[in-house]
């Protein structure tokens, strides 16, 4: 019967929205690099230490980073509507929950979140130019109620699509091995987020930025590599 399943997808234009996809993540991906790229100042603490590195970001950085999320975000979902068509045939329950979150994806990440995450890193820096004293607790308010109801939004259709991903691989509802759930961006997520144990250096912090993309890239790239076999 899996076989049989596996015959009705169309391999050729799932490979090609899957590099498609892959691409969109890349595109994202140097737009986080962009961002992230600044050593932290370790003479302050806690949040204030935390976001400190895009206080030498510059203004043209910050835009293209912006112009690249914006742009790429759509095209990495192009990817997953790919990963859609090879879990429609086997479960329409888990295609059904993967496909919301992708469509929440495709709404709130690239010009909600991202865009967002940026303006609150704009909005912090010439705060602190500014009116230093107040800067910090001025971005928070600021970002609690502009950016903090799109992460919660977003956490939602991302927890969606990480779910109905390994539940339909990890039960056979799929026409990959069961154990591609390894092929899951918090797995990506997390592998890329061990560079951290390297300190405080601007390639481990923009790769810290770019962790989320990372994630996506070895989700879809780690399908399409198994769409040979």
């Amino acid at each position: 019967m899996k076989e049989e399943f596996k015959e009705k997808i169309n391999w050729g234009k799932v490979r090609l929205l899957l590099k498609i996809g892959i691409l969109g993540a890349v595109i994202i991906l140097i737009g986080d690099l962009l961002m992230g790229w600044g050593v932290k100042d370790m003479g302050l603490s806690g949040i204030e230490q935390q976001v400190s590195q895009y206080l030498t970001v510059s203004d043209g950085r910050m835009f293209w980073s912006s112009i690249l999320g914006l742009i790429g975000v759509p095209i990495a979902c192009v990817g997953h509507f790919g990963l859609y068509k090879t879990l429609k045939p086997y479960s329409r329950k888990y295609a059904r929950l993967y496909l919301i979150g992708i469509l929440g994806f495709l709404a709130f990440a690239g010009a909600g979140v991202h865009l967002s995450s940026v303006e609150s890193a704009f909005f912090y820096k010439y705060m602190t130019a500014v009116s230093p004293e107040t800067a910090l607790a001025t971005s928070i308010k600021f970002a609690s109620y502009f950016l903090l109801p799109l992460y919660i939004t977003l956490i939602f259709f991302w927890i969606l699509v990480v779910y109905a991903h390994i539940k339909a691989v990890v039960k056979g509802f799929s026409p990959y091995p069961r154990w591609c759930w390894v092929f899951s961006m918090p797995v990506g997520t997390l592998l890329v987020s061990l560079v951290a144990i390297f300190g405080n250096h601007a390639i481990v912090n923009a790769l810290m930025v770019g962790a989320f993309s990372f994630g996506n890239i070895w989700m879809l790239g780690g399908h399409l590599l198994m769409t040979d076999f």
